[in-house]
């Protein structure tokens, strides 16, 4: 343990040339959380929502077996290695008709509403957020939509006010770890790592043995972020001018990239207490996209109306089975991001996957495809299937998770109570 002298605040920045960047936790922080087997309750609990739109498959998606012994879908396969870390929840919403208009409130407040309503992240962002740079933090790897609110945000406060969701990957790393999004400095600075080298280095000469392996890996963590990153901007080809387009010349960017990229930012986001609540659109409801670079030639809304169409329903499922391998990766990212404590990210973290449609052709809003994730000091029950055949309201399983935050609360949305069996006891 380091001796008082050496330590410094727990909300320590790197500063250096208009660039201000979060620490994760370290030993020689505040002596609140210096000692790990007294204080580990000190790392803060995260909640990090990934949501993918237009819904599932139910035949690819359920999995089956008892509470725990399962087995795993052709969807759910790419969490085989993470299954002891995850719960998947079977038979959670009574909301039986819905649309694609309605479904990401749905997934947020547990209500098919085109009028958006206080979100479940928002109370507890709203209760456990002060203490942060960001109370909370949103990002969508999809452009906008156009066509209705409902389809671009997942997060509103309490005034029905969608919380801004950033799309750009440079910019949302500057906001995060640069603490601005001025394009002067963005421009004027390579890499913020460059600008805070001379304070790094005074702080390795007074950290211990295991906060210089803390520090080093974080640092080549958003080494990583910044250079992923730039290679997407220079691989981009610029968009032609409007009146040219045609048909067959419109190119996407590459998609995995910029996930990966929106995954790697929420989890620096939650090591580096920029944030401890964390929202990811990976795919919107009603998305367009074209997973071409699974070989798929069909949009992902038109593909999610599989019925009867043997081709449409494995487009539909090769693209599902890729999000959920998405949300796998931003698991394993999370685990390999260490606290001072050697426990990581993941360990501290509270995970939710899913779609606010149980079937994608149908638009169904019951048996919603829902994951929960967590780590050892989660406090989730994991590995887990958890079937509930009386058909519980999701507001059920937001409002389990709100009280799973401290927050004494014992009703939200349309809520007839929690979720048995989710948490520990």
């Amino acid at each position: 343990m380091p001796q008082n002298n050496y330590l410094i605040p727990r909300r320590s920045f790197l500063r250096g040339a208009g660039v201000c960047m979060a620490l994760p936790a370290l030993e020689i922080m505040s002596p609140a959380i210096g000692n790990a087997a007294e204080n580990k309750t000190r790392i803060p609990l995260r909640l990090g929502v990934f949501h993918k739109g237009n819904g599932i498959d139910p035949e690819g998606w359920e999995a089956q077996g008892t509470e725990t012994d399962f087995t795993l879908s052709k969807n759910l396969a790419p969490l085989q290695k993470t299954i002891d870390d995850i719960v998947v929840l079977s038979n959670v919403s009574n909301q039986a008709k819905g649309d694609h208009y309605g479904a990401m409130p749905l997934f947020m407040t547990g209500i098919q509403s085109r009028k958006p309503v206080y979100t479940f992240d928002q109370v507890i962002a709203d209760n456990i957020g002060k203490s942060t740079q960001f109370p909370s933090f949103h990002l969508s790897a999809e452009p906008v939509d156009v066509r209705s609110t409902t389809l671009n945000s997942l997060a509103y406060d309490k005034e029905g006010r969608a919380k801004f969701v950033e799309r750009n990957a440079q910019f949302a790393f500057d906001r995060l770890f640069r603490g601005l999004g001025d394009a002067g400095v963005r421009n004027e600075l390579t890499s913020v790592l460059d600008a805070v080298r001379e304070p790094t280095a005074k702080l390795l000469k007074r950290a211990s043995r295991l906060d210089k392996t803390v520090i080093s890996n974080y640092l080549d963590s958003v080494r990583d972020v910044e250079a992923a990153i730039k290679l997407q901007e220079e691989n981009s080809a610029p968009r032609p001018n409007l009146e040219q387009v045609q048909d067959d010349v419109v190119k996407l960017d590459d998609f995995p990239s910029k996930m990966k990229t929106m995954v790697d930012l929420v989890a620096l986001a939650f090591w580096t207490d920029a944030t401890r609540v964390a929202t990811c659109i990976m795919a919107l409801e009603s998305s367009r996209r074209i997973h071409d670079f699974l070989s798929l030639t069909a949009d992902f809304h038109w593909s999610s109306h599989f019925e009867k169409n043997k081709k449409l329903a494995y487009e539909f499922n090769t693209a599902n089975t890729w999000y959920v391998e998405q949300f796998g990766k931003a698991i394993e990212k999370m685990k390999t991001l260490k606290e001072y404590d050697g426990s990581s990210v993941f360990d501290h973290s509270v995970l939710m996957f899913g779609s606010g449609l149980g079937h994608g052709g149908r638009h169904y809003g019951s048996n919603l495809p829902l994951v929960l994730a967590g780590g050892k000091q989660s406090g989730l029950n994991t590995g887990r299937l958890l079937k509930y055949p009386k058909q519980p309201p999701h507001a059920n399983c937001l409002l389990t998770l709100i009280q799973h935050f401290g927050i004494e609360q014992e009703k939200y949305s349309n809520s007839t109570g929690t979720l048995d069996r989710l948490r520990r006891v």
